[in-house]
C-alpha cells in the first residue's frame, strides 16, 4: 500500500465569477522512501493540490468537493480539525514556495523549530532548544548555537529556506511536501538545496512529494511524475519514462521548451496559445485548442488517464504518439 493515496481530488474556489475549479480530479499515490514529482505551469493546480493533502485551504473560500486523501490508509479528509493539528507538522510537513513570507518575522528562527517540537514531542523548552540547534546544524547552517536566536530578515534566502526544512524535519515526517523549495534562489543555492533534501531523505527515509514547475529539478529528484494541466494530471510514469518518451502532446512541448547545450537553438519552442479558463473550460481535452495533434474526438469529449505503455498512463485521445 502506497503511504499516500490522492483519489479523484476535486478542490473548488467561490468566486465572483462562479466556481473555480482549481483542481478537477487529480489520483497519484507516493510511496514511502520514494519522490513523486508534479510538474506543469503556474496555475496548473499544484499548490492547491498540496495544500489540500495539508488541510491548509481557505475556508471561506475553499472546498474539497470530492475524491479521498488517505495516508497509510486514513482518508484525511474524514478528520476533525484536532486530528488534522496532531499530523501536520509531525507525520505531514510541508515546505513552503517563499521562506520570508511563510516564516513569522516576530519570532526567531529558534523558536519557530522549537514550537512542533513542544507541541508533537512533548519536549521542554531547553530540550526543544537542543534539538532544534541539532537540527539546524543538520541542514548545514554554519554556527547554529548563534543563528537559532537569529530573526527571518537576518538570514539570506538560501539560509531561511534551509530553516525551512529544519522546521519541516524537526519532528521526523513519514510525508514531506515541498512546494517550489528552489524558488528565487540562484543555481549554485538550489544545487545545495536539493543535494540537502536528498540527503536527508536518504537519512531518514521519508517520502517527498515535490512540487516544480522546473523540469531539470524534477528530473534530478524524483523517481515518478505526474504532469498537470488546467487541474488535471495528464501523465504519469517513471522519470526515465517520461524523460525518455513523453507521450502527452503537452510533456512534449514542456520538454521541447528545454534549452539544450548538444544543439544549436535559434529560437526556444513554444507552446501555442494559452491555459483555458478554469471556470469555463473547454467541453473535450483541455489541452485541445492548444494542441497540434486535436481533431473532432478532442474536441468533443474528456480523455480519462489511462495506461499506454506499462507503468505509463496519458489522458489523451491520440497516445501513444
Amino acid at each position: 500500500m502506497a503511504l499516500l493515496e490522492v483519489d479523484g481530488l476535486r478542490t473548488h474556489f467561490a468566486t465572483d465569477g462562479g466556481e473555480f475549479r482549481a483542481v478537477d480530479g487529480v489520483s497519484f499515490a507516493v510511496d514511502a522512501g520514494k519522490t513523486l514529482g508534479i510538474v506543469g505551469e503556474s496555475g496548473c493546480g499544484k499548490s492547491v493540490t498540496s495544500l489540500s493533502v495539508m488541510g491548509l485551504l481557505p475556508a471561506r473560500i475553499a472546498r474539497v468537493a470530492g475524491g479521498s486523501i488517505r495516508f497509510k490508509g486514513t482518508d484525511l479528509l474524514t478528520l476533525d480539525e484536532d486530528a488534522k493539528r496532531d499530523l501536520r507538522g509531525n507525520r505531514l510537513a510541508m515546505i513552503f514556495q517563499e521562506p520570508m513570507t511563510s516564516l513569522n518575522p516576530a519570532f526567531t528562527i529558534g523558536d519557530q523549530i522549537m514550537e512542533g517540537l513542544i507541541r508533537h514531542k512533548k519536549l521542554n523548552r531547553e530540550q526543544a532548544r537542543q534539538a532544534a540547534i541539532a537540527m539546524l546544524r543538520q541542514v548545514r547552517i554554519p554556527a547554529p548555537e548563534q543563528r537559532v536566536d537569529d530573526y527571518p530578515h537576518q538570514l539570506s534566502g538560501g539560509m531561511r529556506q534551509r530553516a525551512m526544512i529544519a522546521m519541516a524535519l524537526a519532528c521526523g515526517p513519514e510525508l514531506l511536501i515541498a512546494d517550489e523549495p528552489t524558488t528565487a534562489l540562484d543555481v549554485t543555492v538550489q544545487a545545495q538545496i536539493l543535494d540537502l533534501l536528498r540527503d536527508l531523505q536518504r537519512d531518514t527515509g521519508a517520502a517527498i512529494l515535490l512540487i516544480s514547475h522546473d523540469l531539470g529539478v524534477i528530473a534530478e529528484m524524483a523517481d515518478h511524475v505526474a504532469v498537470m494541466y488546467a487541474g488535471r494530471v495528464v501523465e504519469q510514469a517513471s522519470v526515465d519514462a517520461l524523460f525518455d518518451a513523453p507521450q502527452h502532446p503537452y510533456t512534449i512541448g514542456l520538454l521541447g521548451s528545454i534549452p539544450r547545450l548538444d544543439q544549436d537553438q535559434e529560437r526556444l519552442a513554444v507552446i501555442e496559445g494559452s491555459v483555458p479558463d478554469p471556470a469555463r473550460p473547454p467541453p473535450g481535452c483541455r489541452f485541445e485548442p492548444r494542441c497540434p495533434f486535436a481533431d473532432e474526438q478532442c474536441r468533443a469529449a474528456q480523455p480519462d488517464l489511462r495506461d499506454v505503455l506499462p507503468g505509463h498512463a496519458v489522458a489523451c485521445w491520440k497516445a501513444p504518439l
